[in-house]
């Protein structure tokens, strides 16, 4: 397998947030405003939790999202070296085929135990529902691995998040919920962090990945 050797005190990301518009936006420039505050919000958290950890970003988000332009060096660079992957489920993500090359090019990397009191069998993988999906195809790389859930937390909140997803949390405005949600999010990433470390393995090219969400034969 081809891979590119990560240079010498290249700053990696601590979250890889992968993510796709909606088909009513395609033609829009850039992320919108939901989009960006989630991310900003969320590097704020991660950067306060971790503190000033030499090599480390708090985040990476591809904000170019053009067919020609997509598969940038430094989105494979962030995909090869981040150490948790934030895929923010849609139905628009579902369908994408990049995002399912950047899931890919996550789960292909090898996980280790920073200590023995972990579990064995972390992924680093948190879905995280933007959306509702209740309808859609879910892939098999999905289905297999559990969604966030921001607990401990109120019910109510946990509910809340659970049917409106983190943009139908911004749309009707429900911010108290918001903010638990990030909270807790930036809490988990950061957890995981500390328990374990990711191998880098950065793609040479996109040639090396495939899509995780085409349909399954059969």
């Amino acid at each position: 397998m081809s891979t590119v050797d990560m240079p010498v005190g290249m700053r990696a990301p601590l979250f890889f947030l992968s993510h796709s518009r909606s088909p009513a936006r395609r033609a829009a420039v850039g992320p919108s405003e939901d989009l960006l505050r989630f991310y900003d919000d969320l590097s704020v958290h991660v950067s306060e939790l971790v503190g000033p950890e030499t090599g480390v970003d708090p985040g990476f988000m591809d904000t170019v999202m053009t067919g020609g332009e997509r598969w940038t060096p430094e989105l494979l660079r962030a995909a090869g070296t981040c150490q948790v992957f934030v895929p923010l489920l849609s139905s628009a993500l579902l369908g994408s085929d990049w995002c399912g090359m950047e899931w890919h090019a996550f789960s292909r990397r090898r996980i280790e135990r920073r200590r023995d009191d972990v579990s064995a069998h972390e992924t680093a993988i948190v879905p995280v529902t933007w959306s509702p999906t209740e309808g859609a195809r879910l892939p098999k790389a999905v289905r297999e691995i559990q969604r966030f859930s921001p607990n401990p937390m109120p019910a109510e909140i946990v509910a809340q998040y659970q049917r409106e997803g983190v943009y139908g949390l911004l749309t009707l405005q429900m911010e108290n919920a918001y903010r638990a949600v990030v909270w807790r999010l930036a809490q988990r990433i950061v957890a995981i962090h500390r328990a374990y470390r990711v191998e880098p393995l950065v793609p040479s090219g996109v040639g090396e990945l495939r899509n995780l969400f085409a349909r399954e034969p059969g």
